[in-house]
């Protein structure tokens, strides 16, 4: 009695998981974020941390800020320690979801970036240092240095390619908006 025995050789196998892998990587669309959502998510990051602060200072009565840096492309979330004179950052709050301390930095990030991030803050009188912006327990932005000095608007300008996104936020009304 004579068996045929069927099957496949490794060189067999090699040879179509290989072709399977080549029409996969034609076929399937490129599942990568594109620069426009890269840079509409950094804009949200960056927006969501002032509305983070905001909301928080009205809910704790506690003053509450955000530091932004262009060159290093990052955003903090601090509360003040006033018991010094300039108030000094402290950078102790975290994340609602993340629990990590608020720290949204774009060269680390796995879904957001932008090329290139400019500030342009106009305040009401004259601020010792313009990254700095709190809010007191009304939800008012002010400069911490020194603490009376209230903002009139505050822009952060995220640039990818030719892509811009404007996240902008009005001293007035406290409002955070990205354009």
């Amino acid at each position: 009695m004579c068996r045929n025995e069927h099957g496949f050789t490794l060189v067999e196998l090699l040879i179509v998981v290989t072709i399977m892998g080549i029409a996969a990587i034609v076929a399937i669309p490129d599942i990568s974020t594109t620069t426009p959502q890269r840079l509409e998510l950094a804009a949200e990051e960056f927006a969501q941390a002032m509305r983070f602060a905001r909301s928080e200072a009205i809910r704790t009565g506690e003053p509450l800020g955000f530091r932004q840096r262009s060159s290093k492309k990052r955003i903090r979330v601090f509360s003040l320690d006033t018991g010094t004179s300039p108030w000094k950052p402290v950078y102790n709050i975290r994340h609602p979801f993340s629990k990590q301390f608020y720290d949204i930095r774009l060269d680390a990030h796995a879904f957001a970036s932008a090329s290139s991030i400019t500030r342009t803050p106009v305040f009401r009188g004259a601020c010792n240092n313009v990254r700095n912006i709190y809010f007191d327990s009304k939800g008012i932005p002010r400069c911490v240095d020194p603490e009376t000095v209230l903002l009139d608007q505050f822009q952060v300008t995220l640039v990818a390619g030719n892509h811009t996104r404007v996240v902008t936020l009005d001293g007035i009304t406290g409002r955070v908006t990205v354009q």
